[in-house]
């Protein structure tokens, strides 16, 4: 396996995707901030990044709605709805939050609309502004967690697809950092398996798909707007300073 390195030797930051699959997971949690403390100063810049997860439809089925997703996003109808999903992505925030500090990682809850983080989406491109404040945590140490969450020109705040926020945390971070989306295997291996009992050291875009990659279709989004990628899993993400995996190529 070889390390993602940064050609230019500017300080890798890792966008940690955090898919519905791994968040639906009860044990995931434990395990993720399992790993970060063992990690210690060791654990390369990351910042995590999350949606509502299946949190949201269970809580949308149980009061009687059953939206469908576009592009990983819940297609909500009604303002109950849209407070339904807010308020399961800002409890999921408080969860990994939780699992981290029970673990004494040093850590941060972000909602996306703390501070105008994200602006715009809809049919206005997704932007990350006003960073330096997020740079100078990771630059303390801090593990930042991200929700998807915008604030919409009328007021309201929605969920926007998580690769879509990641992605503009990674443009908006890149004059500080080179920024690597990391998006984890539901395999034991830290990356895609090759024909031996190692991982791939790269695969093309079209080559990703359900196993094991939770949503292949945000990974070739991702891939396609030019944000480096790393196919890993938890040990290959934080086994040293630099994660290995399966990069992928656009």
């Amino acid at each position: 396996m070889t390390p993602f390195l940064d050609p230019d030797h500017m300080q890798s930051l890792y966008l940690l995707y955090l898919d519905r699959h791994h968040l639906g997971d009860e044990l995931f949690l434990k395990s993720l901030a399992q790993h970060f403390s063992n990690a210690g100063p060791e654990a390369p810049p990351c910042v995590l990044v999350h949606g509502s997860g299946e949190k949201v439809e269970r809580t949308l089925e149980a009061q009687g709605y059953f939206p469908e997703r576009t592009d990983g996003v819940l297609d909500v109808e009604t303002e109950d709805q849209r407070r339904l999903v807010e308020r399961a992505v800002r409890e999921v925030n408080q969860e990994i939050v939780a699992a981290l500090t029970d673990e004494v990682v040093s850590t941060v809850g972000i909602q996306g609309v703390d501070r105008g983080l994200f602006q715009g989406g809809g049919d206005a491109p997704l932007r990350a502004e006003n960073v330096g404040w997020l740079s100078a945590l990771l630059k303390q140490h801090v593990l930042p967690v991200v929700s998807a969450l915008v604030e919409t020109p009328d007021a309201d705040v929605r969920e926007v697809g998580t690769e879509e926020a990641l992605g503009a945390l990674a443009e908006a971070l890149g004059d500080s950092f080179e920024p690597v989306a990391c998006v984890l295997t539901t395999a034991d291996a830290a990356g895609l398996p090759d024909e031996g009992e190692g991982v791939r050291a790269e695969v093309d875009i079209g080559g990703v798909d359900e196993e094991p990659v939770p949503e292949p279709a945000a990974v070739r989004r991702l891939a396609a707007a030019d944000v480096p990628v790393l196919i890993t899993n938890l040990q290959g993400l934080l086994r040293g300073a630099s994660p290995t995996g399966t990069r992928v190529r656009s």
